[in-house]
């Protein structure tokens, strides 16, 4: 079934007989940014990142200081640990741009184009608010860290705190590349999910065929 372009209201043949129709209303000036769905997909962002961050940590996806590979580099378990964080920031951002993206009140006042954008900065709007708080939440347990590790300087070997630094450039990189890609995965979700709403496709359409059953409404 075709979609209606944003510009434009249903035609008449679209409209069953005796229903009165109004044309759609364009929103008011400075109301194209929605806080309700930014702030609903920013939480959202925010629960998926802890579950998965808690999942990494019962796992052993963690900075070990003293896990190094036999030539004296960085272990595996850190890199591997580096790897997850940029999937929990991307697979975080995506949900909660989707989310944003396809709450946001339908715009009749724009072409396709204008669309997809206003979608967009919906979910980098999302990544920006997840991410502030995200980062809030690691400086505070990299100062614990920290204040852990400096009260052990002193048993400390160098070795060690060598071990520590390379562990910090890893995950501190990996943060990094872990926000830019959580910033393209959160607009291409938002607009995603902009067109889904706009294609008034169910949710059944980007849930995968095995759990639609667990899914359905009863």
């Amino acid at each position: 079934m075709e979609s209606t372009p944003e510009n434009q209201a249903p035609s008449a043949a679209d409209v069953p007989a005796g229903v009165v129709t109004s044309p759609p209303v364009a929103p008011a000036a400075g109301s194209y940014l929605e806080w309700g769905p930014v702030f609903g997909g920013a939480v959202v962002a925010l629960g998926i990142s802890m579950l998965l961050t808690q999942f990494g940590a019962g796992v052993g996806l963690s900075a070990a200081a003293d896990a190094t590979l036999d030539g004296g580099g960085v272990s595996w378990n850190v890199l591997i640990a580096g790897l997850w964080v940029i999937l929990v920031a991307l697979a975080s951002a995506s949900a909660g741009g989707y989310i944003a993206g396809r709450m946001r009140t339908r715009a009749y006042d724009a072409d396709a184009n204008e669309v997809e954008f206003r979608d967009g900065v919906q979910g980098l709007v999302v990544w920006g608010i997840s991410g502030v708080f995200a980062m809030m939440a690691v400086s505070v347990m990299t100062a614990l860290a920290g204040l852990g590790a400096a009260l052990d300087a002193e048993n400390a070997s160098a070795e060690m705190l060598a071990n520590a630094a390379s562990a910090g450039i890893v995950f501190n990189f990996a943060s990094a590349a872990g926000s830019a890609l959580a910033a393209a995965g959160a607009w291409f979700a938002a607009t995603t999910g902009g067109s889904h709403r706009d294609e008034a496709i169910a949710i059944h359409g980007v849930v995968p065929a095995y759990l639609r059953p667990y899914l359905k409404r009863v």
